[in-house]
C-alpha cells in the first residue's frame, strides 16, 4: 500500500509541480501535467508485450543491416563501389577525420543498438523477476538514448546524399536500407508503446542504510530523473528504485548551458565559413560550404532537399541557440510573464535538435561512395568537423538546461509538504490514497 500510494505521485521536470495522478490501466491515454500540460505519463495497455515484439523486431532488422550491402553506385568505364553502414565510419576515420568517425559510430550504430538491447534486456529481467544495476541504469537512461540514436536522421540524410550522386552516377538502393529502415520502425513503435511506468513499478526497490535523517542534509519530496519515483529525499541522494542520484533541480543548469551556447557559437563561425565537403567531377569542382550545398541541389533542381538542408542545418542550429540565450535570459530576469511559452519554446528547442545531424549523414554517405578518383569523389572538410561540434553542443545545452528555474525564478514553486503523513523513505509509516497538496 506504501510503494502504491507513492508511484501515483509524480514531479513534472518541466515546471517541477508535484501532483498526483489518476490510476489509468486498461486503455491508452495520456497523463499530463495541470499546469503546463507536459506528458507525466503515456498509459498503454499491454507495455511490456508490445515493447518487446517491437524492440526485438527492431534488434533483428538492426543486425541484419549492419550485415547487408546498403547502396551501389557505377560510373562511366565500369567503376563501381559499395558501402554499408559500416563502411562510412571507416572512411571518415581513413581521410584523418576521427572526430566524426566516432560521431556517426555512435549515433548510427552504439546507441541505436543500445536503445533495442535495454528493452529487450529489461523485458527479460523483469520475467526472471531480477534486474542487474547496470541495466536499470541503461533503461533509466533510455529517454537521452533515444535522442542520440538517430537511425531516421541517418536515413533522411542518406537519401539527400543519393539524389545528389544520381545526378552523376548510377545508384542502386542495398537490402540494408530497407532493413535498417523496418528498424527506424520498430524504433518508433516502441517509443509509441513505451509504458516506463508499467516496467519501474515491477522493479524491487533497494534496502538502503542512507536514510535522510542519517544524512545531516534537509530532505524534501523529489521525482527521480530516471525513474519517476517521488520519494521524500535530501538533493543527490541515491534512488531507491533505479540507483541514480536524485537532484532537485539539473546542477548548475544556468552556467552549464551557457558554457555550452557560447562554445557552439564559437564553433559555428567556421561550421559556415569553411567547407564541410571537397568535391571533384571529371576534374573540376572544389570545396563546398553548407550555403553551398544548398545551391547545388536548387541549381539541381532539388528545391525540396534544397529546402530541407537550409532549415536543418542553417535555421535549427542559429534557431536553437537564440531560443536557449532567450531562456536563460529570463531566468536572470525572474521574469513572470510567458511561463507556459517558454516552457514550450524549449520542447520544441529538445525535439528538432537532432535533426541538424542530417548533413554530417549525407557527407559520410557522399564520401563512402564518391570514391573514383578524378571521375569522382568527395573529401570531407573542416567544417564539417566543426558543424558536428555545434549540434552536439545544442544537443547538450538543451540536455543541461532546466525548465524548471524558470517556474522557480517566477516564484511559482515554493516547498511542497503532503496533506498527511506520507511514506517517506525515512520512515516506515503506513499510509492511504490521500490527496496531495501542492505548494
Amino acid at each position: 500500500m506504501v510503494e502504491q500510494a507513492r508511484q501515483s505521485l509524480s514531479e513534472c521536470h518541466d515546471c517541477g509541480l508535484l501532483q498526483r495522478l489518476p490510476l489509468a490501466e486498461e486503455q491508452a491515454a495520456v497523463l499530463a501535467c495541470q499546469r503546463c500540460g507536459a506528458t507525466l505519463r503515456q498509459v498503454r495497455a499491454s507495455s511490456l508485450v508490445l515493447c518487446t515484439i517491437c524492440a526485438t523486431s527492431g534488434l533483428v532488422l538492426f543486425l541484419l543491416a549492419l550485415w547487408l550491402p546498403a547502396v551501389s553506385v557505377w560510373m562511366q568505364g565500369g567503376r563501381y563501389a559499395r558501402g554499408d553502414l559500416l563502411t562510412g565510419p571507416e572512411r571518415l576515420s581513413q581521410a584523418g577525420f576521427w572526430e566524426l568517425s566516432l560521431a556517426t559510430t555512435f549515433t548510427l550504430i552504439v546507441l541505436p543498438l543500445a536503445k533495442l538491447t535495454t528493452v529487450v534486456g529489461m523485458a527479460v529481467a523483469l520475467r526472471l523477476g531480477r534486474v542487474p544495476r547496470l541495466l536499470k541504469a541503461s533503461f533509466a537512461l533510455l529517454p537521452t538514448i533515444s535522442e542520440w540514436a538517430m537511425i531516421d536522421v541517418f536515413l533522411l540524410g542518406a537519401m539527400i546524399a543519393l539524389f545528389r550522386l544520381k545526378v552523376w552516377m548510377v545508384v542502386s538502393f542495398g537490402p540494408a536500407l530497407y532493413a535498417l529502415g523496418g528498424a527506424a520502425l520498430c524504433s518508433i513503435a516502441v517509443d509509441a508503446s513505451l509504458d516506463r511506468f508499467v516496467f519501474w513499478r515491477r522493479v524491487a526497490l533497494v534496502h538502503t542504510q542512507h536514510l535522510p535523517e542519517q544524512s545531516g542534509l534537509p530532505a524534501t519530496w523529489l521525482g527521480c530523473a530516471g525513474c519517476g519515483r517521488v520519494a521524500r529525499l535530501p538533493d543527490r541522494a541515491e534512488c531507491r528504485r533505479c540507483e541514480r542520484p536524485v537532484y532537485a533541480r539539473k546542477p548548475d543548469t544556468v552556467r552549464r548551458t551557457l558554457a555550452l551556447i557560447v562554445a557552439a557559437v564559437l564553433l559555428a563561425i567556421p561550421a559556415n565559413l569553411l567547407p564541410v565537403m571537397t568535391i571533384t567531377k571529371l576534374g573540376r569542382g572544389g570545396p563546398s560550404t553548407i550555403l553551398g550545398g544548398t545551391v547545388e541541389l536548387t541549381e539541381a533542381g532539388l528545391w525540396g532537399l534544397a529546402l530541407l538542408v537550409f532549415v536543418a542545418s542553417v535555421l535549427v542550429p542559429l534557431f536553437k541557440l537564440g531560443a536557449l540565450s532567450y531562456l536563460l535570459l529570463s531566468i536572470r530576469r525572474g521574469s513572470r510573464t510567458g511561463l507556459m511559452f517558454r516552457t514550450r519554446l524549449f520542447r520544441v528547442v529538445a525535439l528538432i535538435g537532432r535533426w541538424s545531424m542530417i548533413d554530417i549523414f549525407a557527407t559520410m554517405m557522399l564520401v563512402t561512395l564518391a570514391r573514383f578518383g578524378w571521375l569522382g569523389s568527395v573529401r570531407p572538410g573542416l567544417g564539417a568537423s566543426a558543424f558536428c561540434g555545434v549540434v552536439a553542443l545544442t544537443m547538450w545545452a538543451s540536455k543541461s538546461f532546466d525548465p524548471r528555474a524558470m517556474w522557480d525564478a517566477a516564484g511559482q514553486n515554493p516547498p511542497a509538504e503532503p496533506a498527511h503523513d506520507e511514506d517517506d523513505d525515512s520512515t516506515n509509516h503506513e499510509t492511504s490514497e490521500r490527496g496531495w497538496v501542492p505548494g
